[in-house]
């Protein structure tokens, strides 16, 4: 990547210094977020599970300097595609114990890559198991080495399935999902493991409410999931994907139009036209 694309604390660079917390201990958080004409329409969910991580994990988080270099970012990059911030801890000596003074600030550029069909795709149950770690449950911190060996699992065309320890669904490799069950929308409870996106916040908080849709929160059987009728994925840079197999397990049909999951599509688009089905 170009350092055009790559800035540290307000400059074009393309890497962060070997001695930060964020490289040596996976100290920090990141939010990847979706571009749009220049603008990033779901800023304020980004921020405040920024603002929530860093509490969390003892980071200072400056909003004046974080608002500069994100303003300097985006004058700088094409106005349309992804747009990823990494906070970390800082530059540091050795040892675990904090010891900075001052937060580092990353922000990278990337286009937007493919699309998949409405109904391509695919999930395959990862065998490797989320531990439980509440500190940590829901914030998107540096540490994804569970990902990294649940993906090494996958075959090619296949997004991963997680399940946690007690054998409960908590998410896809990178989104969160969401089932009907015919009567009621589910999505896993997140307290022990997984991260709480920012897509699954908005349908849960607007998109559906605005439906007159009530979303279940609770934990997740890999049963009910099967014996769902409908299933989608979200993150907020994709937005809603229907699932269409879990790799030997279960198969669903997404209509795209009548569904449930359409209907949830629709007002999405709707309300966030770059969020188009």
């Amino acid at each position: 990547m170009s350092t055009t694309s790559s800035f540290v604390n307000g400059k074009p660079q393309a890497s962060l210094s070997l001695n930060d917390r964020g490289v040596n201990y996976g100290h920090g958080l990141f939010e990847t977020m979706y571009l749009s004409s220049g603008q990033l329409p779901l800023w304020h969910y980004h921020r405040q599970r920024l603002h929530l991580g860093a509490d969390r994990l003892g980071i200072s988080l400056d909003s004046s300097r974080l608002d500069t270099y994100l303003q300097q970012a985006l004058e700088a990059v094409p106005s349309d595609g992804i747009l990823k911030i990494l906070l970390t801890a800082g530059l540091g000596p050795r040892g675990y114990r904090q010891q900075c003074r001052s937060s580092s600030y990353a922000i990278q550029y990337f286009p937007f890559p493919p699309v998949a069909k409405a109904g391509d795709l695919r999930l395959q149950r990862c065998n490797y198991a989320l531990p439980h770690n509440a500190q940590l449950a829901g914030i998107k911190h540096l540490n994804r080495l569970d990902q990294v060996l649940a993906a090494d699992e996958l075959k090619e065309g296949y997004d991963g399935l997680l399940l946690d320890v007690d054998g409960n669904v908590i998410e896809a490799l990178s989104s969160n999902i969401f089932l009907f069950d015919g009567q009621n929308w589910l999505t896993p409870e997140l307290d022990l493991c997984g991260v709480a996106g920012v897509m699954r916040r908005l349908l849960c908080e607007e998109i559906m409410p605005n439906l007159g849709l009530h979303v279940i929160v609770k934990p997740v059987s890999l049963a009910s999931l099967l014996n769902a009728s409908e299933v989608f994925v979200c993150n907020a840079v994709r937005g809603i994907q229907p699932v269409y197999e879990l790799a030997g397990l279960a198969r669903w049909s997404f209509q795209p139009s009548g569904s449930e999951t359409a209907i949830v599509m629709k007002q999405l688009s709707q309300t966030y036209p770059y969020f188009r089905p």
